[in-house]
């Protein structure tokens, strides 16, 4: 359980090392995103939401069954279901309609601090286009009467580039092949801005746009109110165009319901004008007759007989419109003609078959209209559209059958009538010719004024309902004027903005540990080696030759760095006497002969005598370090073209000698391997208390491997983030072989920031790295 804990506690110390590291990135990460978030916030426009509210109303027959149980009976729904409702207040029929109220059409936009924002009826100048819809347009004032115009695009027929680009008069009308237009500047408005644009869209193009922009929505599952809302750039449209399409629903059912009202005034002032030219001469011909046989008025007889031959005749009459108007009505409900438009004028007034043939064909009507402007948005497998289709076959099944009856029942009336009419002709006939004559004149007289008499009555009657239609939906809520945008949300997207920022620093920050295949911690030696580590030295440069930092500064966390190490060297000796101490690394690069050097140095500062020998004689670069020259050194020695004692190079510091590598030679392994080399360091041992050999990479060469028989402590140099975790392998190799005496690891120019040095100076190794 302990360990559990103390693995979760490692776990997360890694983590927040790991954050530690990576902090610098981490936080440019999260202010990139959140300048990106808000520049994005600022550019992207403003929506406002404004709604309105109506009340679906639903009409009912009286007495018994409606006919929209019977439809709901056959078809499996509603005939007037809110969502059929829904459906029309967004299809393109009525949104048309709306856009004659609210102009979406004219387009005006300013540019500002950078950003583009439209002004709607806040323009300083009217565009009156009459050619060149759907293309943007830039403007450019250049005074009160004069500005720059700018356009381009691609011909949609020749698929060509074009642009424009010329100066105007204000007022004064542009023709074009693609466009004309005169641009109006208001007198109440100032040109105040650098640049304006403006789109005059095509109606198919803002229909489009404003379709897309509203929603309704019932206010609960079984409300009967629906919130119309709309979504604007522009808070003052977004009202307005809430507030015409709620009132363009609301005109669309009135103007539905008042057609067949219209239809019925125009079919009676028709008959109106025909039989008023009848009445006027029938009274004309009664007049002259009467003065020509000086007859004033008929016997009772004959009186009685011209008043019920007048009567039948006009019966007849009423009949015979009657028949016309069901063989009409016939024809277009059969061959589906002109369905929205069907009148129902002077049979909706004949009783209980008059009436629900009215009803019927209202509801007709009101279907074949909803599927209309549906079928401006769906096809015609849309659910909805297809079950109204199917009401609308029903409907008019039920209507043909009725009209069927309705001729039945008047061709039986009209034989009645008929046969009535013979049997009185016959008592006219009888009667002397002057008063069978007068008769004739007055009978038809009488039917004309009787006939003029009930059209007048028809046309009164319905010129009165048609006045006093009203629908039965209305407006509950007219839309209110949004003073704040609904969205976007700002603030949240900068928030967001920051959020993902810390989210990809840290992605990239743990990505980037995990990518890395270079040593950087203690802990990743430990994972990789049994060797024990001596201690680690924070990144530092050193770029001033002849002097050490651990001199110039002895008080700096790297020297401290180094007196650590040199503790736990004390702590490796295991012989008394002089101790020799071979640094070496994998590969150039790690810093080893800064090591050793300032190895050397904190050592000499305890008093003890020391020698500092730079055996790596390929590249010497320890004489460069001290400031002192390099004309003989180890290789003169070991070759022996030179003694020991001629050179051995007094440093600036008290106790520290060095030898330098001398000139370099040809065979430099075989110098190594060779005994004058034990020689020298026998010699060396009488006279210092700490040789400290400077040699080349093991992983490179094969001297320091020679070296390690006669070394006593072996300290191999691992620089931070440049050594590779695969060199540990090798380095375990070397720890487990035999012959190699106190191998410890040193940790070089580790980050201080992440291992909490406190300091940190940069490091700049570049030993053995090639110059591009």
């Amino acid at each position: 359980m302990n360990n559990q804990v103390l693995e979760d506690e490692i776990d997360i110390r890694e983590v927040f090392s790991v954050i530690n590291q990576y902090k610098k990135v981490i936080i440019t990460f999260i202010v990139i995103s959140t300048i990106i978030a808000a520049i994005y916030a600022y550019f992207k426009p403003s929506i406002y939401i404004s709604s309105s509210t109506v009340e679906v109303g639903i009409e009912q027959t009286g007495g018994g069954v409606s006919k929209q149980d019977i439809l709901a009976a056959a078809t499996g729904g509603s005939a007037s279901s809110a969502d059929t409702e829904m459906d029309i207040i967004k299809s393109r029929f009525l949104a048309s309609r709306a856009l004659e109220k609210v102009d979406l059409n004219h387009r005006y936009y300013g540019t500002q601090l950078l950003k583009e924002r439209e002004l709607y009826k806040n323009s300083p100048f009217d565009v009156n286009l009459t050619k060149g819809e759907d293309i943007s347009f830039d403007l450019y004032p250049i005074d009160q009467t004069f500005f720059r115009l700018e356009a381009g695009g691609v011909d949609k027929r020749s698929k060509e580039k074009w642009s424009y680009d010329k100066v105007h008069r204000y007022g004064t009308e542009i023709a074009e092949d693609r466009f004309a237009f005169v641009v109006t500047k208001k007198e109440s408005k100032e040109l105040d801005l650098d640049h304006y644009r403006f789109v005059i869209m095509s109606s198919e193009s803002a229909v489009d746009q404003v379709v897309a922009a509203v929603s309704v929505a019932p206010l609960s599952e079984q409300s009967a109110i629906l919130r119309i809302t709309y979504e604007d750039e522009v808070p003052l449209r977004a009202q307005e165009y809430a507030d015409a399409l709620a009132e363009s629903y609301i005109e669309q059912s009135v103007y539905q319901k008042t057609q067949e009202a219209s239809k019925t005034l125009e079919f009676v002032d028709n008959q109106l004008l025909e039989i008023s030219e009848n009445l006027k001469t029938s009274a004309q011909q009664l007049e002259k007759f009467k003065i020509q046989t000086s007859m004033i008025s008929l016997e009772a007889k004959a009186q009685g007989v011209v008043e019920r031959m007048a009567a039948y005749e006009t019966q007849l009459a009423e009949i015979t419109i009657e028949e016309k108007l069901l063989d009409s009505l016939y024809s277009q409900v059969r061959y589906g003609k002109d369905l929205e438009t069907l009148s129902v004028a002077g049979l909706n007034d004949k009783g209980g078959s008059g009436a629900a043939l009215a009803t019927l064909v209202k509801e007709l009507q009101e279907t074949v209209l909803k599927a209309k402007m549906m079928r401006g948005d769906f096809t015609e497998e849309y659910p909805e559209v297809k079950k109204l289709t199917r009401q609308s076959a029903q409907l008019k099944a039920i209507i043909i059958d009725t009209i069927k009856n309705m001729k039945n029942s008047i061709s039986e009336r009209k034989g009645l009538i008929e046969k009535t009419m013979t049997e009185q002709e016959k008592l006219l006939s009888e009667l002397p010719q002057d008063e069978k004559e007068f008769g004739k004149l007055q009978r038809k007289f009488v039917i004309n004024e009787k006939i003029y008499s009930y059209l007048l009555e028809q046309r009164s009657a319905t010129a009165i309902a048609k006045a006093s239609t009203v629908s039965k939906n209305r407006v509950v809520d007219e839309a209110t004027y949004p003073d704040t945008p609904s969205k976007p949300n700002k603030q949240l997207i900068v928030m967001v903005g920051l959020i993902l920022g810390l989210i990809l620093g840290i992605a990239y920050a743990f990505i980037s540990e995990f990518l890395d295949d270079t040593i950087n911690s203690e802990d990743d030696i430990a994972k990789g080696t049994h060797a024990g580590i001596l201690g680690s030295i924070p990144n530092f440069r050193d770029n001033k030759e002849g002097s050490l930092r651990v001199f110039r500064r002895p008080k700096s966390s790297a020297t401290e760095a180094f007196r650590n190490v040199r503790t736990n060297l004390q702590f490796m000796a295991h012989n008394e006497g002089s101790q020799v101490i071979m640094v070496t690394s994998t590969i150039a690069g790690e810093g080893k002969t800064s090591v050793s050097s300032s190895l050397a140095g904190v050592i000499s500062m305890t008093g003890k005598k020391v020698v500092l020998i730079n055996l790596d004689m390929r590249k010497p670069m320890l004489h460069r370090v001290f400031g002192l020259p390099n004309n003989e050194g180890i290789s003169t020695v070991l070759s022996g073209h030179a003694l020991l004692a001629d050179t051995i190079q007094h440093t600036a510091y008290e106790n520290l000698d060095i030898i330098s590598s001398g000139p370099i030679p040809p065979n430099p392994s075989e110098l190594i391997q060779g005994k004058r080399m034990d020689d020298v360091i026998a010699k060396l041992k009488s006279n210092y208390d700490v040789i400290i050999l400077d040699t080349p990479p093991v992983g490179l060469v094969t001297d320091a491997h020679a070296l390690m028989r006669i070394a006593d402590t072996t300290v191999y140099v691992v620089r931070a983030g440049y050594a590779k975790k695969g060199f540990l392998k090798g380095i375990e190799k070397l720890y487990s072989s035999e012959g190699v005496h106190g191998f410890a690891i040193v940790l070089n120019d580790v980050n201080v920031e992440r291992h909490g040095y406190g300091y940190g100076y940069g490091y700049g190794g570049g030993y053995y790295e090639e110059k591009s």
